[in-house]
């Protein structure tokens, strides 16, 4: 449905272009990163907080902590 794969979100897309930034400083695929579906359920969710953030499921304790900050940083913009 659309809810789930939104057109031209422009806090995905925002969200995406981080991810692909991070993948490559890190030299891994962008999905090692977080998966699409972690994205979009970033973008619905809007969360604020680290405790938030890692509410979402995908997040774990280690990618919060690795990516965490950057992520919640571009959420803020929106």
């Amino acid at each position: 449905g659309a809810a789930l794969n939104p057109v031209g979100d422009p806090v995905f897309d925002a969200l995406r272009a981080l991810r692909r930034d991070l993948a490559r400083e890190a030299g891994v695929p962008p999905y090692v990163v977080f998966h699409d579906s972690v994205l979009r359920e970033m973008a619905a969710s809007r969360p604020s907080t680290l405790a938030d953030l890692g509410q979402i499921g995908g997040v774990g304790s280690r990618k919060l902590e690795a990516y965490g900050d950057r992520f919640l940083e571009v959420l803020r913009q929106f």
